[in-house]
């Protein structure tokens, strides 16, 4: 039975693709004529037989001529559908980044407009994404940042899927976008001299991460994730560096850092603790993974008690203020903390400031005269 398609025909309810090969080159493509099914969806075999019609026209036209398969042809101008759960673990898969942010933002983007083709969305997606997200309270830097991870991720699917479309997710603005922003406010030397001595006082290993965070100006779960092969008590070092149980940030996280005065006194205490074990912290070891997050949450309560809305994360930024109250060169600052280097591509050559320049201004700004204290 013949089809209103060209080349095509249907036959109990498949169509099927049918044409002769041009005699003259019936010896060089190796068949005399070409029967493939093109499957039983009526609105796909169109375009599908017109497509294999035009490559077949241009392997025919070729000189010399090539036998193909003709299936793997087929299936190559076959439209390619990708869902967008789909697409971001392709898209993971080929990344050597962190993962959560973007997992983050797929389940949130999922669950408003459920798993579609990655071509199927749209601005309007987009939108409402963000109204969803403010309406649960996020900021809007987290909203910036959830709309980043699903451009990237469907910048990658619309160019697997040869969509002519534009990413959705491009430049979508968000309502009053910064005028949330809250200053993160610093500790005080004073308050990090009691912090570090109650720590020390208190024989927790979970308090001893305080000190640890203030003298190196580490990110929480870089320290909690630690194991002892990344510590050199001899040579007054820790090694930053992901792992299965603990990826990091970024790729410019992994990083040789000092350890100075308090710092190296609370790892050298932490020894004493747990050496047996392959962790520094194993209490926040799971079977697959490190809880920071759970590390995060008690000690921001500690925290919370003494000292407001000063958190865990605050030593990060009190580190950064003391190095730059010290004139240390900015270049050395971002490699300590393992911050993104702002002065170009020149500053990332080389090997970056050594360990004993980098312990030279930490210890410029240690923390000296701590009282041992038990109140926290």
């Amino acid at each position: 039975m013949s089809h209103k398609f060209p080349h095509t025909t249907i036959r109990s309810g498949t169509y099927y693709y049918n044409r002769r090969v041009p005699r003259h080159v019936v010896e060089a493509f190796g068949m005399s004529a070409v029967q493939v099914s093109l499957g039983k969806k009526s609105d796909e075999v169109g375009p599908l037989a017109a497509a294999l019609t035009g490559a077949l026209n241009e392997l025919w036209a070729a000189d010399p001529v090539h036998p193909v398969c003709i299936q793997l042809l087929l299936a190559r101008l076959k439209p390619q559908t990708l869902t967008l759960a789909d697409c971001m673990e392709q898209y993971l898969a080929l990344r050597s980044i962190h993962e959560k942010p973007c997992r983050l933002a797929i389940r949130s983007l999922i669950q408003i407009c459920g798993n579609r083709p990655v071509d199927r969305y749209t601005r309007r997606d987009a939108r409402a994404l963000v109204d969803h997200l403010l309406s649960l309270g996020n900021k809007t830097a987290t909203v910036r940042r959830r709309l980043q991870s699903l451009h990237a991720v469907f910048e990658y699917g619309l160019l697997e899927m040869e969509a002519d479309k534009r990413n959705p997710f491009c430049r979508v603005p968000i309502p009053r976008e910064g005028h949330d922003i809250k200053t993160r406010e610093t500790f005080t030397f004073d308050q990090l001299r009691a912090i570090y001595g109650e720590a020390l006082c208190s024989n927790k290993d979970t308090r001893l991460i305080l000190p640890i965070l203030g003298e190196t100006g580490a990110r929480l779960a870089e320290i909690v994730g630690l194991r002892w092969q990344d510590v050199d008590l001899n040579a007054g070092t820790i090694i930053i560096r992901p792992h299965a149980m603990r990826p990091l940030k970024t790729r410019g996280s992994e990083r040789l850092v000092p350890l100075v005065g308090i710092g190296l006194r609370a790892m050298t205490m932490l020894s004493h603790m747990s050496r047996d074990h392959e962790f520094v912290f194993p209490r926040w070891v799971r079977a697959d993974r490190v809880v920071a997050t759970h590390a995060s949450n008690t000690l921001n309560k500690v925290l919370h008690k003494r000292y407001g809305d000063l958190t865990c994360h605050c030593f990060r930024h009190t580190l950064r203020d003391r190095l730059r109250d010290a004139e240390a060169p900015v270049e050395l600052v971002d490699q300590i903390g393992g911050w993104h280097h702002a002065g170009g591509v020149g500053t990332s050559y080389g090997r970056g400031y050594s360990v004993d320049v980098q312990r030279k201004w930490l210890e410029k700004v240690s923390i000296r005269n701590i009282s041992y204290s038990n109140s926290l």
